[in-house]
């Protein structure tokens, strides 16, 4: 179900730019074509009103007005952006960076919760070397690795930067961000047994001091409805019918 989630999310946000592009022909009935005319004319009368030059200064105000303010945000999010990615990519060349299972561990001297991004998984050292780190948050910050769920939270937020004035947008990234933490939750029940010290392990790194925004962090302020995903039971039928039901 998990699994669906990611791809519904994901085709639902490509389609919602596809979709208006559609159009549809339709043969115009005699009724309609007098509609068009009586609303032709009733624009053509309040037209005059456009002939007034404080009234085309104001629109031409409002115009400039509506895209200098647009701009400056969009170019205020992508500075925000383009600076966080710099950051981790700059604090990945600056660190000792070894090599575990197809994707790179970077060794940092900063304190720092585990969290990952693309191919890298950015850890304590001193956490590292002195044997801190639990092994579940390593399986757990490798799934989100294998499962490439960066190239996700990257492509929403692009379009966060475009369209910051969209909030089912910010829906969509909470969504998007939530599914993945069960997605490796899920890869790191289906390898140990002890699941509930996997519980307190999270209820005991909820409080730590959180990463940037555009990486899979371990401490997600959602840990709560990930600690109620593991006591469900799951029943195929039901999870069947929850996808087919939300196709249309």
């Amino acid at each position: 179900m998990h699994k669906f989630k990611r791809f519904f999310l994901l085709i639902s946000l490509m389609l919602s730019f596809i979709i208006p592009f559609i159009s549809f022909k339709q043969q115009v009935l005699p009724t309609e074509i007098v509609d068009a005319v009586f609303f032709e004319s009733t624009f053509s009368i309040n037209a005059e009103s456009v002939n007034d030059k404080s009234f085309v200064k104001s629109i031409n105000y409002m115009f400039w007005g509506f895209w200098i303010a647009y701009f400056s945000i969009t170019l205020a999010f992508l500075s925000r952006f383009l600076i966080n990615i710099k950051y981790i990519l700059q604090s990945a060349r600056e660190s000792d960076i070894i090599p575990y299972r197809g994707s790179k561990i970077v060794l940092s001297n900063q304190k720092l919760v585990p969290y990952s991004f693309l191919e890298y998984i950015f850890l304590n050292k001193d956490a590292y070397t002195s044997g801190n780190i639990e092994g579940e948050i390593l399986v757990h910050e490798f799934a989100h690795v294998s499962q490439k769920h960066s190239w996700d939270i990257l492509f929403v937020e692009v379009l966060q930067i475009f369209f910051w004035f969209n909030p089912f947008l910010f829906l969509f990234r909470k969504a998007i961000s939530l599914n993945h933490e069960f997605l490796a939750d899920e890869a790191v029940i289906n390898q140990i047994s002890d699941i509930k010290f996997y519980r307190y392990l999270l209820f005991e790194k909820v409080n730590e001091q959180a990463s940037s925004f555009i990486t899979s962090r371990f401490n997600y302020s959602i840990t709560k409805k990930r600690l109620l995903m593991m006591t469900k039971t799951k029943s195929f039928r039901n999870a069947l019918c929850r996808q087919v039901a939300v196709v249309p």
